[in-house]
């Protein structure tokens, strides 16, 4: 946890040290480990394949598109660009990984800041809010609340039921804050919004064909504990 904390090591390098380290002290045997990863089979392909799923989408251009869509509709009110960054971030990051879905976005918001003359770094510090916000609305799209539902045999419907409310409360507040939070661009009046212009959609065929894709995965999340 140390080196998660001061980013001394690489995240993968301090969570296989921790392991050992439990091996080494006999907390636990190194079969034990190995079962442990066993029965987690469900967790890792989740993961795995959704982050492949949101990958797919990334030659499409689709985060690009809606991102500049957003700053365009805005027509030059800093309230409406914030509002809009929540808007396309929590119904992304509530079905989809937010950590990945965030890689994906947050790289389109200094270009465009720059382009509109303010700050991007309250733009990126609001997105990752609402991406953790966001994230506790479903089962899946936050990895440590799969993690901890897949312990407990939650369903992807019982924590809608239950816990959704919470992420949904999370959302709302940072939604409350804004002009608290961000006072400057929600009083500011953006400048060469005219002059932004449209990204291209790359492979219409394949945005297709990942929509009815992710559809049916979140279909499935919904419906599949039944079968």
């Amino acid at each position: 946890m140390f080196f998660i904390t001061t980013d001394f090591l690489h995240l993968t390098i301090a969570a296989l040290l921790g392991a050992l380290i439990l091996v080494f002290l006999h907390v636990m045997t190194l079969a034990e480990a190995v079962n442990y990863i066993s029965q987690s089979h469900a967790t890792l392909a989740l993961f795995f394949g959704v982050m492949v799923l949101v990958r797919a989408f990334e030659p499409t251009n689709v985060f690009a598109y809606l991102a500049t869509k957003m700053v365009i509709i805005s027509k030059g009110e800093g309230k409406r660009l914030l509002l809009g960054i929540v808007a396309i971030t929590a119904p992304i990051c509530a079905v989809l990984p937010n950590a990945t879905t965030v890689m994906l976005l947050a790289p389109l918001i200094p270009p465009m800041a720059t382009q509109i003359g303010i700050d991007f770094v309250p733009l990126l510090i609001l997105m990752v809010f609402i991406a953790n916000s966001a994230g506790l609305l479903t089962l899946v799209g936050d990895p440590a609340t799969y993690i901890v539902g897949d312990a407990i045999n939650m369903s992807f419907t019982d924590y809608l039921f239950r816990l959704s409310l919470g992420g949904a409360v999370a959302v709302l507040s940072v939604i409350l804050l804004l002009p608290i939070l961000f006072p400057k661009i929600w009083r500011a009046k953006l400048k060469n919004i005219d002059k932004l212009s449209l990204p291209k959609i790359n492979h219409p065929r394949t945005l297709a064909i990942g929509g009815l894709i992710a559809a049916f995965v979140i279909t499935f999340f919904i419906i599949g504990e039944s079968l």
